[in-house]
């Protein structure tokens, strides 16, 4: 069985990155190779949740369905996919930390099942040490693209009004003929 893991702070708040890894409709724009997601199953996200992705395994394209397993809020969620090529359980946790958020990504997966003692030998030799590479690139991507949304973010300009000097000398006048 292959195994691959990457940990990174994320300079953004818990929150903020536990709803961008349950946005699967947007993963692509932060996922390496990802070309498109979409939860297919109805109901609340959590537990019991489909999803497809498209993503480039090699020279081909690869549609794999995902099912979330595990979703304990804010802390950890489980995926496992059960696809021909690459059957994984994808763990993804999450810390607050000081400057941010760590998040660990863990990946459990079989290269090629199909090919035997070949496929575990690329494992060892290969996929391991490239799929942890992927994982923190997504990793930094989801850095970037959340640090993005967070300057995209629409700020609320308060017109602050300064009384104009005319404005100030009619109060003036105002408070000195009632004073008369």
């Amino acid at each position: 069985m292959g195994y691959a893991q990457a940990s990174q702070i994320i300079n953004a708040p818990a929150e903020a990155v536990w709803k961008t890894l349950n946005d699967i409709d947007n993963t692509a724009k932060w996922v390496v190779g990802l070309e498109s997601a979409k939860v297919i199953s109805k109901g609340d996200f959590g537990v019991g949740t489909l999803y497809n992705d498209t993503n480039n395994l090699g020279p081909f394209l690869q549609v794999t369905t995902w099912k979330i397993a595990e979703f304990e809020p804010m802390s950890h969620q489980v995926h496992m996919s059960n696809s021909g090529n690459l059957p994984s359980t994808m763990l993804l946790t999450l810390e607050s930390v000081t400057e941010g958020t760590r998040l660990t990504m863990t990946v459990d997966f079989q290269f090629m099942p199909h090919w035997g003692v070949f496929g575990r030998i690329l494992e060892g030799l290969v996929m391991n040490r490239a799929l942890s590479g992927v994982l923190r690139q997504n990793m930094n991507q989801l850095n970037i693209y959340l640090q993005k949304q967070a300057n995209q973010a629409p700020t609320i300009n308060k017109i602050i009004e300064v009384p104009t000097l005319r404005l100030r000398r009619e109060q003036v006048q105002e408070v000195y003929e009632r004073a008369r």
